[in-house]
């Protein structure tokens, strides 16, 4: 009755409040250590058996610690160090139970189970060896980068973590491909509001790349998963950190994490803030080609651009038993993204002669509030593996954004020119909000110790409402009116809802998993301003296949072959049917965009070698349909009275897009204290785009590699160096030119327990990181250069604090237990 009403309790907090869900019983362990739960039964009453002596042994018998069981037949076993151990139960009556176990870096949280208290005595397993955990560690279906290990993004943003990623690239701007395609990005494996540059990289555990999702997760993104974890301690009794740093730009940050935990209940709380300056420069050079006339314009900006935020979570795990866990969290994220340009203009005739410049500003100012609630209930079963997880995740955010923009142009003389050129002056405000709201459902059923089942439900809603009002100065008169070319008033709204099911199953070491997801998306949009439109798409239940076929081999390796359709529905901002403006380019969004569906193959194969090297060499191919990608046309717009000409740009359904490539991932563990990463990927890619009656189609091979170093120094210190290449990119109407970049950093651990440390590191050694782009339409041929980011030194500190203790608020003499039941004592005496 008790597990019903368990049960019952988490599915109607699934829809009350908000969270996430936790590892089986709540019982999540350090990177290092681990956890062994279960439950005490009489082998015939059924009933639980309270103060039973639970030890827990070595392998030699030498006793590693111990408890008596609580009132409901729970014992549990936590921060243990992973090995091989040995369960002892005895109590008066019944006869000794021995059962044996094994904590490794697979399996940290072991769940015996039910215990029946009768003569069962098992034989032990191999015993496992287990390393230090390293920065980076490859399966067959996923891999993990520990950002703790990385000291090049200590200080930085998840945009910079991501930098140092295997198999991820990440533009000047933030955006994010692996294998050359757009993925999904997951905060906690949710869905989130939060933009990479608002997430501290002293806030994120680690990062879990997945290129090839099953049935299990979203179809949504082209080239797989990305899921970004956030750090959460559970240790036991008070410990925390404390980290602060500057950089050579002026750029400040600090933090603090804070956990307390006692039996039942886990506290945490984290807050970090940062302060980030980065210079900003960019050359736009364009050849116009008129009917009879050819003709250059150059286009300077130069100026900083400011990220000045703020983060905290706070939150607490209940362990209702060894089996219930709820847990509550909210993270609020606040600050201001402003950017300050001064841009100059040059008009040029057919000989690249100077006939007139214009100066001006171009300045944005963008403040934001986010706000995460997450609620998750997790029930595990007594058979191992079985578990039902349920959450909701409910993001709000709320920004405002404002602008000043002028350009006055002038004759070679310095002389204000008014004609043919006009001044523009321009300034404009607006705010809008975000609802993102995630509720999901996930049951695990063992069927044989080789085959499961598992289900799910999920459903996702996001809502944006946003208006921008922008003001012109007119000419002669001087007067400023509403510029509806660049004024929005917008609402947009999606749903999406999915189910899922898959069976896995083994014969031998051939292991399959088959798996069919099903997804239904509607949404809609309106415009609220100007020329007033609206629409409403409602998508039909599409399918979403998944097969994975693995082969394990004699030797350590292992072959998988898979197969997964995926999506790209468009994104808010590629819809948005208002314009962005600035000097000689434009940028819109396209309402009648459609979603693009990716049929995805992957050939892949594992080797580890005498353990200290890992191999993975993976073989895909992917074919979209309705591919989404930018299409650029000249065009004419009228703002305040005045028209410009300009290369606009917005997002279309290209016909398709193939790509077939191959990745190569190599770990090695060179020395004892020397370790290396090498990451290339290789790719082909086609796409034949059509619109408004142009015919386009472009291809080419592109590649890129990234290094990472981790050196082990005498004196506690650490040295890292990563480095990146990327090669020719093509565009459906030109190509983006190859870039490399390289970074490193030196971390010098202190004190005791290597409590504090302090790292140098200096990002962009060589500055080099940049974006140039070549564009190219009948009536002009563009040329963009563009820095966001250069040459940084970053000086950091981190202090850890706090001691493991099970009993900080059990200060009680417990001499009448220990005279009672032995040595054992309620666990006081290991």
């Amino acid at each position: 009755m008790r597990k019903i009403v368990s049960l019952i309790t988490g599915w109607l907090l699934l829809f009350c409040i908000t969270a996430v869900a936790q590892q089986p019983g709540g019982k999540a362990a350090s990177a290092s250590m681990g956890v062994i739960y279960g439950k005490l039964l009489d082998a015939q009453t059924g009933k639980p058996i309270e103060y039973a002596s639970v030890a827990l042994l070595r392998p030699d018998s030498s006793v590693q610690t111990g408890m008596l069981s609580k009132t409901n037949g729970d014992f549990s076993f936590e921060n243990i160090a992973l090995s091989k151990y040995i369960l002892k139960i005895n109590f008066i009556g019944y006869e000794t139970v021995y059962k044996a176990t094994v904590l490794s870096d697979k399996t940290s949280t072991v769940d015996i189970g039910n215990i029946k208290l009768k003569a069962n005595v098992k034989s032990l397993a191999a015993v496992n060896v287990v390393g230090e955990k390293p920065a980076f560690t490859m399966a067959i279906d996923k891999r993990v980068f520990n950002v703790e290990k990385n000291l090049a993004s200590i200080g930085g943003t998840a945009t910079d973590v991501l930098k140092q990623v295997p198999s991820v690239n990440v533009d000047i701007d933030g955006n994010v491909t692996v294998r050359n395609g757009t993925p999904t990005i997951f905060i906690d494996g949710r869905p989130s509001t939060l933009t990479l540059d608002q997430i501290p990289a002293d806030a994120i555990q680690n990062i879990e790349v997945v290129t090839n999702p099953s049935a299990k997760y979203d179809a949504e993104g082209m080239s797989g998963i990305l899921n970004i974890v956030l750090k959460k301690n559970k240790k036991a009794g008070i410990n925390g950190a404390v980290n602060a740093g500057v950089t050579s730009l002026g750029s400040t940050n600090g933090g603090i994490d804070f956990n307390l935990r006692q039996e039942k209940f886990n506290f945490f709380i984290n807050y970090n803030f940062r302060n980030r300056k980065s210079p900003m420069t960019s050359r736009l050079f364009r050849k116009n080609l008129g009917a009879d006339t050819t003709s250059y314009t150059e286009q300077l900006e130069d100026g900083d651009f400011y990220r000045k935020f703020q983060t905290g979570r706070i939150g607490f795990d209940w362990f209702i038993d060894n089996r219930n866990t709820i847990t509550i969290s909210e993270n609020i994220t606040g600050g201001n993204f402003n950017r300050y340009n001064n841009q100059i203009l040059n008009e040029l005739d057919d000989k690249q002669q100077k006939v007139r410049y214009g100066t001006g500003i171009n300045n944005t100012l963008n403040g934001f509030r986010n706000y995460t609630t997450q609620l998750g209930y997790k029930h595990t079963f007594a058979k191992e593996g079985e578990e039902l997880t349920a959450d909701f995740t409910y993001n709000y955010a709320t920004g405002d954004n404002s602008s000043n923009y002028s350009l006055q142009y002038f004759d070679l003389a310095g002389q204000p020119v008014y004609d043919p050129k006009k001044p523009e002056l321009r300034y404009g405000s607006g705010e809008g909000t975000t609802k993102y709201m995630t509720a999901q459902v996930d049951y695990v059923k063992p069927l044989t110790e080789k085959s499961k089942i598992e289900m799910g439900l999920r459903s996702n809603t996001r809502q944006f409402d946003n208006f921008t009002n922008t003001y012109g100065q007119n000419y002669p008169s001087g007067d400023f009116s509403l510029d509806t070319a660049l004024s929005n008033s917008y609402h947009y709204q999606e749903q999406i809802n999915a189910g899922y099911v898959s069976y896995t199953g083994a014969k031998d070491n051939f292991g399959y998993q088959v798996g069919l997801r099903a997804e239904q998306s509607n949404y809609d949009g309106e415009t609220r301003l100007g020329q007033k439109s609206s629409y409403k798409i409602n998508y039909p239940i599409s399918l979403f296949p998944s097969i994975f076929l693995s082969q394990k081999f004699k030797g350590d390796h292992e072959l998988q072959l898979n197969y997964s359709r995926r999506i790209r529905r468009p994104w808010f901002r590629d819809l948005l049917p208002t314009i962005d403006y600035s000097g000689q380019s434009a940028s819109t969004g396209n309402p009648q965009l459609k979603p693009e569906f990716t049929n995805s193959f992957e050939l892949s194969y594992l080797k580890d070698i005498a353990h200290k090297h890992n191999l993975l060499v993976s073989v895909y191919y992917r074919n979209t349909n309705n591919a989404i990608t930018d299409f650029y046309v000249d065009t004419t717009l009228n703002l305040n009275g005045q028209d410009q000409h300009v290369l606009l740009s917005y997002p279309i359904n290209a016909s398709t897009r193939n790509s077939y490539g191959a990745e190569f991932t190599l770990r090695s563990q060179l020395t004892e204290i020397w370790d290396l990463t090498t990451n290339i990927n290789l790719a082909q890619t086609k796409i034949d785009a059509t619109s408004n009656g142009s015919n386009l189609s472009n291809q080419g091979l592109t590649w890129f590699g990234k290094l990472n170093s981790n050196t082990k120094l005498p004196w506690n210190l650490t040295f890292q160096v990563s480095a990146e290449y990327e090669s020719k990119q093509i565009l459906p109407q030109g190509e983006r030119e190859p870039k490399w970049s390289a970074d490193a950093a030196i971390k010098k651990d202190l004190l005791k327990n290597k409590a504090l440390s302090i790292s140098l590191g200096i990002a962009d050694i060589f500055n080099t990181d940049r974006n140039l782009t070549y564009t190219t339409t009948s009536f002009s041929e563009q040329e963009n250069y563009r820095k966001r980011a250069t040459r940084e030194l970053r000086l950091n500190a981190t202090w850890r604090f706090g001691k493991m203790d099970t009993h900080l608020f059990k200060r009680k003499n417990n001499k009448s237990k220990e005279s009672n039941n032995g040595e054992m004592g309620g666990g006081d005496n290991f």
